[in-house]
């Protein structure tokens, strides 16, 4: 059994000039979390930075544990209002008219979706081994061979501008091992 299976019915486009034209244009920017995200709270249309980040831990506020034997451990708080993937229902205004639109309304026909996000990984980074609560589907904007996502114990490089549909609910990682930024479109399915 494989976590991952690629989708053939959804439209290839060239995401990576069109995020570049939208940070050059100053109408977007990378958040602090590296991400970005393409639909919004309806309270907040403009906001592409609130759903970015954790939903149910607060890691801005993490506490730095220093342990007896030199080792360093953090322990991050529970957020105390969390949002729910769900409440993200509505297209950003800032990527109304783009490329990223067509792929919203592309994705929405075929499912129910909580939050699509810009994800980049800087070089020489990885991921915490976690759990997800829902299905993700991926599409790799920027990669390199060097790029690979870990789910259980089974390894895999998506190409760029390919689909697919990622079985996250076991225990996973992100590795980006090259020397570039990997960014990935990352949609969760809520069903």
């Amino acid at each position: 059994m494989s976590y991952f299976t690629q989708i053939f019915d959804l439209p290839i486009l060239n995401l990576e000039k069109e995020l570049g034209n939208l940070i050059e244009s100053k109408k977007i920017q990378w958040h602090n979390s590296n991400q970005i995200c393409i639909n919004t709270l309806p309270s907040h249309p403009d906001d592409y930075l609130i759903g970015t980040g954790s939903l149910m831990y607060d890691w801005e506020n993490k506490k730095r544990i220093e342990k007896s034997d030199g080792t360093v451990e953090y322990e991050v708080p529970e957020r105390t209002n969390p949002r729910h993937e769900s409440d993200f229902s509505i297209l950003c205004t800032v990527f109304k008219d783009s490329l990223f639109e067509e792929i919203y309304q592309s994705i929405q026909t075929k499912y129910k979706l909580g939050r699509i996000r810009l994800m980049k990984m800087k070089p020489k980074t990885c991921l915490s081994w976690h759990m997800d609560d829902c299905i993700r589907i991926h599409y790799p904007i920027k990669t390199d061979k060097g790029c690979m996502m870990i789910i259980d114990q089974e390894v895999k490089h998506m190409p760029a501008n390919t689909w697919w549909q990622t079985n996250t609910l076991p225990y996973h990682t992100a590795i980006n091992a090259s020397k570039i930024d990997r960014i990935h479109l990352v949609a969760s399915v809520l069903e």
